[in-house]
């Protein structure tokens, strides 16, 4: 019979096992300080995504900002919202004045301001000076000037206050910006400067021209150019802070042709744990003056840590398993009695992860826990007891309910990894979001003898940057809902003398009925059916005239939307009822073919009402473009049943959609006509999407184009049809 003991001689009568054995050693060192890399990699990558993400939807929003700031200065400058995010310090338009006009501007600024305003310059080439009272001047004569003059928020003694007056248009930092920004007709980033208290700062300007029209000669764009939106950005606000706890670090610098460096991968370096991990921001397609570099401390002393623990414990098992064989004792000599054996340290490598590490038996005791496990789970004597007797539990949010993991899966026996979301309850009852995997050991029966489990905590700095990009989201989505009603109002504008005509209509018959009843009161012997007939037809035209002023107020307003079952049919003949005089003016022929008994949709009637006025105008806009003689234009609005969505379409006999311009019709700003925003197209298609539906474009092959919206029936709303979605 072969007994531990035969092993051990026979392993140490082998020397070449001894170095076989430190090589292993060596092996499980390495292989824990790359899973280390690897870790760090991982959590520095997905760091640097979420800072690029939110860096990108920054400056989106900065263009959106100043094409609302250049909209407004046309169209409601009331309408323009200033609860900005931290990295706007201010913002606003400011106009072009003319030699002729200087002394009346500088009168009316004083006036307004309560306070002298002069069109001033600095003289002083120096950056240090600038902000010293000493270096201003009042600007030479000019053929026009573009002072800053308006800003919200205007504060005095703001970081901003010392440059009211500034010509920006002849100024060392802006006037090459603006200068390409009025040729160019696009968004443009001054050079780099500082505000009073130190931090960095940069000017995103947009020209705007007279009419709201951009000119098609470049020579042509000074001259009729209104003014310019000019928004302050403090560059150290464009991200939010690290935590105070977080071991990343961001730092600004000003480096115009940075480019992106590669980073280090993991895999390729094993021991980049003992590097600064470094990648530098940049956005593509944009003039961002700026290197914005976010960087990653070396590890320290954990890898080295993880390397000496492993290199000890091979040393302690080496020398017992290794050391030469005492001599066999003499019978008349009392046997010889071994030294007590040394302190354990096969688990010194594992005490030292960061991972938290559990044995459990097929019984469901808790053989071994390492201290990483302890501190997790709260229990500091969790080795030794069974699950049920436990403090802690790992667990999962399901409708509303939490569903234990650790059962499930030792019922299975299968290697599975955590479910995304796992909760660790400690035995505290403070939770935390983990995530790791469950790994049966099996025999050579193939048969599950043990239980390991592994899991992290789910690092606080990835919560974090969640939380700043859903709240950048949540910011944006607000002013995207804010320019959508600007965007309304300008229809509102557009349809104000149809709308009047539309009103005087009931107003004239009112009167009219008025009148009669009146002439029949005078008469000897009213007749009081006549009465009766003209009050009636009068209450009933002061009704539309009220339907009419209630219907525009609501396309106005700025309530939230009311989602609310209706039926489709019904928002379509009111959009056309909306429209009715100005197609009639455009001798525009519609024709419908609307599906009987539809079911209900879920939408807010006003957004779906606007959806469809804007595909009705986009249609008229393409007819008006052919060149036509004696062919009359024509719209066909057409509502169907598709399974378990209802598809409504407009279809016009215009010159249809250039095959360049189609993927690109919902893109923000863009726009083939001149005088047009880019807009409605976008703001639609975000609407439809908001109530699960697909807004779609595409071009016929008897010519002329159709745009149609799917959304969704809601369920159940025909019980006794049971439909299948095509």
């Amino acid at each position: 019979m072969i007994t531990t003991k035969k092993v051990l001689q026979a392993v140490r009568q082998h020397g070449g096992a001894k170095w076989l054995f430190w090589a292993l050693c060596l092996l499980l060192g390495y292989a824990l300080a790359t899973q280390l890399a690897r870790d760090r990699q991982q959590t520095f990558d997905q760091a640097v995504q979420l800072n690029q993400t939110l860096l990108g939807r920054q400056l989106d929003y900065t263009t959106l900002l100043l094409q609302q700031l250049t909209l407004a200065n046309t169209a409601a400058p009331q309408s323009i919202n200033t609860d900005w995010p931290a990295f706007v310090v201010a913002a606003g338009f400011q106009h072009k004045v003319d030699i002729g006009n200087r002394d009346a501007f500088e009168v009316q600024q004083s006036h307004r301001r309560r306070a002298l305003f002069l069109i001033r310059e600095y003289r002083d080439p120096a950056s240090a000076t600038w902000m010293e009272s000493s270096a201003w001047f009042p600007a030479p004569a000019r053929s026009h000037y573009l002072p800053l003059a308006s800003l919200s928020p205007d504060r005095p003694g703001g970081r901003l206050g010392h440059l009211l007056g500034l010509d920006l248009a002849a100024d060392r930092f802006f006037a090459s910006a603006i200068k390409t920004a009025i040729s160019s007709g696009e968004m443009q980033a001054s050079k780099p400067f500082t505000y009073r208290d130190g931090t960095p700062g940069l000017a995103f300007v947009r020209a705007a021209y007279a009419g709201g029209v951009l000119p098609g000669a470049t020579a042509e764009r000074l001259s009729q150019v209104s003014g310019v939106a000019v928004a302050f950005v403090d560059i150290s606000q464009l991200l939010p802070p690290l935590p105070g706890n977080s071991p990343l670090q961001l730092s600004i610098s000003s480096a115009p042709g940075t480019t992106q460096p590669a980073s280090v991968p993991a895999a390729a370096v094993p021991f980049s744990a003992l590097q600064t991990l470094r990648q530098t921001l940049i956005m593509p397609d944009t003039m961002l003056p700026y290197a914005l570099q976010l960087s990653l401390p070396a590890a320290g002393w954990l890898p080295w840590l993880l390397f000496a623990g492993a290199l000890l414990g091979a040393g302690m098992l080496s020398r017992r398993l290794f050391r030469p064989a005492p001599p066999m004792p003499e019978p008349a000599l009392p046997p010889v009695v071994a030294p007590p054996p040394l302190a354990a340290l096969e688990h010194v490598a594992l005490q030292t992860m960061d991972e938290a590490v559990l044995l459990l038996s097929v019984r469901n005791q808790v053989l071994y826990a390492n201290a990483r496990a302890m501190v997790l789970t709260g229990d500091s004597g969790l080795q030794g007891k069974l699950l049920d007797s436990a403090d802690f539990g790992i667990c999962y949010p399901r409708n509303q309910r939490r569903v234990h993991v650790l059962p499930r899966l030792i019922e299975k026996k299968v290697r599975a990894m955590l479910p995304p979301g796992s909760i660790l309850i400690d035995a505290h009852g403070q939770e935390c979001e983990i995530e790791g995997e469950f790994i049966p050991l099996n025999d050579a029966a193939n048969v599950a003898v043990r239980y390991l489990l592994c899991f992290r905590h789910v690092g606080k700095l990835r919560q974090d940057m969640v939380a700043a990009l859903k709240a950048s989201e949540m910011q944006l989505k607000k002013h995207q809902d804010e320019l959508a009603r600007v965007a309304r109002i300008n229809t509102l504008g557009e349809m104000s003398s149809g709308v009047a005509h539309e009103i005087n209509q009931p107003l004239s018959a009112i009167m009219s009925y008025n009148e009669a009843c009146l002439a029949m009161m005078d008469d000897a012997n009213p007749d009081p059916v006549l009465l009766r007939i003209s009050l009636v037809s009068s209450v009933r035209q002061a009704n539309r005239a009220g339907q009419i002023i209630r219907r525009l107020r609501e396309l106005a307003s700025r309530k939230q939307p009311e989602v609310a079952p209706l039926n489709i049919n019904d928002a379509l003949r009111s959009a056309l009822d909306l429209t009715k005089n100005e197609l009639a003016a455009r001798e525009v022929i519609v024709t419908t073919d609307l599906a009987e008994d539809l079911p209900q949709v879920m939408a807010d009637s006003i957004q779906l009402e606007q959806v469809i006025i804007n595909l009705i105008k986009n249609a008229v806009d393409a007819m008006a473009e052919k060149n036509r003689s004696d062919e009359p234009m024509r719209i066909f609005a057409y509502s169907e049943r598709r399974g378990r969505h209802i598809r409504l379409g407009i279809r016009d006999n215009g010159t249809g959609i250039p095959e360049n311009i189609l993927p690109h019709v919902f893109d923000p700003f863009y726009s083939s006509k001149s005088e047009g925003m880019g807009l409605g197209l976008t703001i639609s298609q975000t609407i439809i999407e908001s109530i699960g539906g697909r807004l779609a474009a595409r071009n016929l092959e008897t010519g002329g184009a159709e745009f149609s919206l799917t959304v969704p029936v809601i369920k159940n709303s025909h019980p006794d049809k049971k439909e299948e979605q095509q």
